[in-house]
């Protein structure tokens, strides 16, 4: 829990305009009471690969919650940010099903008919409730506000959603985005004005990108807002693993993630870093979604179900670090084989998760998108585990949680970042500092993370924080075995009318309150190897 409050006068900027970010709110002096409530990582998926998302309850004890504070603070406009992967085109069994893979884009008919399915599972099947939640946010506020305190006054809802590595896919299909705003957020295309088609183009880097009608503009990459004194992006910048470097070339530049935060670098580059497919994918999509849908179908065909082993595949996109996974699916095989239990079962695990390891570490693109480094352990292993196969499959199996272990995989930007980072963090560069920027925001690790930045020369107070998920993870307990535990953050900051001030003074001062509200759960389900989970889909 964190609170800070100050009246300080509006910030001022220059004249220089190659210090300005596109797409920051600069509210009036007179504006009236706000509230801006921002969550990440939502990562709906189309339910194919395991149902790992949040419940409807959950998402109307959180509307309840917003009422609440609007009511008790007489807000008149929320904003809402969704801040990165709120749809997952990612985990999906239908990119294997359909032999193609999110970095296989140059076949285009192909890649959108996938994205397009994807899309449309989420949003009309298995989250329907969710949008359309999302769609009447303002509606409801406005009604029930009127209803409960005649004072409030309730008006307006805006809600931003910026782009995340999982959701980059949608950037990439025209026919998909539009369907993201149109039946997502409930925004027709043709009602998005000029204005703020050019400010996107600008984002990116062309202000006629998106001057069309027919063309939906991309999800923003960062948001920011004065009165509230926030900016915030999903944190894949910082990620090299979601994240492509681009060596210079016909006079562009390069970039890559040890050269931070380069908005003029990623304009002239068209943000290509952080659109193109990157190593994350071929984790992601390339080994785990691939395994469990072929681990299923061929359960499936040979009638040789397990409850335990089902559980457990439905739930391995839920750990964290990801090699996690890998090891927990091994070490039930293992343990089946050991009891001379499921013994069909467990030969489907081995067989396809060597095959499938194979087959990643034999991807021309699972190369191309490595550093150098692990690009020469990728070889490596490639080459052990295809020698080791000549001694015995069972030692093969034995080897490889330990490889996925040792080359790092998905295990980045786990703990608090230092001052020397936070202080190179676009909300804290002097060159942004006329915004008067306190707060710098991200998601992307799914952990609950925060510190104080103590920048140099600032009067106030400087805070980074990460949301985490909105979804529950199993997590290594220290010595051995697994824990599930979710911790549902999310950062309320208020930019209030001060009314304690003397009326006759105007413009009225401003008070700037900010929170964040944790709701941490944790089970028992999966604290055992022998406990089977809740794998269904939830209402």
């Amino acid at each position: 829990m964190m609170n800070t409050t100050t009246q300080t006068p509006e910030p001022t900027a220059p004249v220089t305009p190659d210090l300005y970010f596109e797409l920051i709110t600069k509210p009036t002096a007179n504006r009236p009471n706000r509230m801006c409530v921002v969550v990440s990582d939502l990562h709906f998926t189309d339910g194919t690969v395991g149902f790992q998302n949040l419940n409807d309850y959950t998402w109307e004890a959180f509307y309840s919650t917003i009422l609440q504070r609007c009511l008790t603070y007489r807000i008149h406009e929320l904003v809402l940010v969704l801040d990165g992967d709120i749809v997952d085109m990612i985990r999906s069994s239908k990119w294997a099903e359909q032999g193609i893979y999110p970095w296989e884009r140059e076949r285009k008919q192909c890649f959108s008919t996938v994205v397009n399915a994807i899309l449309k599972d989420i949003i009309d099947d298995k989250h329907a409730n969710f949008f359309k939640w999302l769609r009447d946010l303002e509606s409801r506020l406005t009604e029930e506000t009127k209803r409960l305190d005649r004072h409030t006054a309730f008006k307006k809802v805006k809600i931003v959603v910026t782009v995340g590595n999982h959701d980059k896919e949608l950037l990439c299909d025209n026919e998909a985005l539009t369907y993201f705003y149109e039946q997502g957020l409930g925004i027709k295309l043709g009602d998005i004005d000029l204005e703020r088609r050019q400010m996107m183009g600008r984002m990116y880097g062309d202000e006629d990108m998106f001057l069309d009608e027919k063309t939906a503009p991309y999800l923003p990459f960062y948001y920011g807002d004065t009165g509230f004194r926030f900016f915030t992006t999903h944190g894949q910048w910082r990620d090299p693993d979601n994240s492509s470097p681009v060596a210079p070339d016909n006079g562009l530049p390069g970039w890559s993630v040890k050269d931070g935060w380069s908005i003029k670098t990623w304009q002239a580059l068209r943000f290509s870093p952080f659109l193109k497919p990157c190593f994350g994918d071929t984790v992601a999509a390339g080994v785990l979604s691939t395994f469990i849908y072929k681990t299923k179908k061929a359960m499936d065909e040979q009638d040789c179900h397990d409850s335990v082993i089902d559980s457990i595949l439905d739930e391995l996109d839920l750990y964290r670090p990801t090699y996690a996974a890998i090891e927990r699916i091994l070490e039930v095989a293992d343990k089946n084989r050991k009891a001379g239990t499921n013994l069909d079962a467990v030969q489907i695990i081995e067989d396809l998760m060597y095959e499938c390891l194979i087959d990643w570490l034999g991807w021309d693109f699972t190369l191309e998108s490595s550093p150098p480094l692990r690009k020469i352990g990728l070889i490596a292993a490639k080459w052990f585990l295809k020698f080791i196969k000549l001694f015995g499959h069972r030692l093969n199996i034995k080897v490889i949680g330990g490889l996925i272990k040792l080359l790092k995989i998905g295990n980045a930007h786990d703990s608090t970042p230092k001052y020397a980072e936070m202080a190179t963090f676009p909300s804290f560069l002097p060159a942004y500092r006329h915004y008067g920027f306190q707060i710098h925001g991200e998601g992307h690790t799914h952990l609950p993370l925060q510190g104080e930045a103590n920048i140099d020369d600032e009067p106030h107070a400087s805070t980074y924080i990460n949301f985490g998920t909105w979804r529950d993870q199993i997590v290594l307990r220290e010595k051995q075995g697994y824990r599930r535990r979710g911790t549902l953050r999310a950062l309320f900051i208020l930019d209030l009318e001060n009314m304690s001030a003397p009326k006759d003074i105007v413009p009225r001062p401003r008070s700037f309150d900010y929170f964040v509200s944790d709701a941490i759960t944790w089970s028992d389900s999966n604290d055992n190897l022998t406990e089977v989970g809740k794998a269904e889909v939830k209402i």
